[in-house]
């Protein structure tokens, strides 16, 4: 089955999961541009796949989501970046801390979605949002992480209902890595700090999964939803494959 979509707009390209999609999409023809607020980054991932536009910017800037769906007109539009929380108890946090990836996942999605919305995307466009495992069971050593990513989730569910009442013909999908990313500055954060709080090696702690989960078969497992039309619907992965939750 041939992809449906043409050109792709991946919010935080340049690294982990969203650099890995960026480049398997270009690979599938898909005119490809990502989006990052680290240039050096973007540059790196242009230099291994020059195919892909970038563009370095604030992706929660006030009046950034309008301007790039206006500028690039993406039939696919993927929300992947966001903020890596500080890992520290709640008792020594700042509300600036705990409330941070509020200011930056959570408003990438809100404003991201209103724009698809309000232009809005063509008929037949995909949205895809990435949550978190956070957002299921808590992580009580990255303040608000967990909650913002469970709104990101709930945001795309609310532009689902607010199409469909449209009839806008849009899809959201939202993704829900349900383990520890190796290989990504979250996963090596998040691992340290709940390694130290139970008196073992980082190792020891992503030892919990048989199989580490990559950015690499998180993409792969994308691409495949999307091959499929898979529609409007949350899926959990592992490192085992995928499943539908409710």
């Amino acid at each position: 089955m041939t992809f449906q979509y043409k050109k792709a707009l991946v919010i935080g390209g340049s690294r982990g999961v969203g650099r890995d999609l960026s480049i398997k999409l270009a690979e599938r023809d898909i005119a490809t541009v990502s989006v990052a607020r680290n240039s050096a980054d973007l540059e790196k991932l242009k230099a291994e796949a020059p195919a892909i536009d970038i563009i370095a910017i604030d992706a929660a800037g006030e009046g950034v989501a309008e301007s790039l769906l206006a500028d690039h007109d993406p039939d696919l539009l993927l929300l992947v970046g966001g903020h890596s929380p500080k890992m520290q108890s709640i008792a020594d946090m700042s509300w600036s801390d705990f409330s941070a990836a509020w200011e930056t996942d959570t408003k990438i999605a809100f404003q991201f979605i209103r724009a698809a919305l309000r232009e809005p995307m063509a008929e037949g466009g995909a949205i895809v949002s990435f949550a978190s495992g956070a957002a299921i069971g808590g992580s009580p050593l990255s303040g608000g992480y967990a909650g913002a990513k469970r709104m990101q989730h709930l945001v795309a569910n609310y532009g689902q209902w607010e199409a469909e009442q449209r009839g806008l013909g849009l899809t959201f999908m939202t993704i829900y890595p349900k383990q520890l990313v190796a290989g990504t500055g979250i996963a090596e954060k998040a691992s340290t700090a709940y390694a130290a709080a139970r008196s073992m090696s980082p190792e020891q702690f992503m030892s919990q999964w048989d199989k580490p989960l990559t950015p690499q078969f998180i993409g792969d497992q994308v691409i495949e939803l999307l091959r499929e039309n898979a529609g409007s619907a949350t899926y959990g992965i592992t490192a085992s494959g995928r499943e539908i939750m409710n």
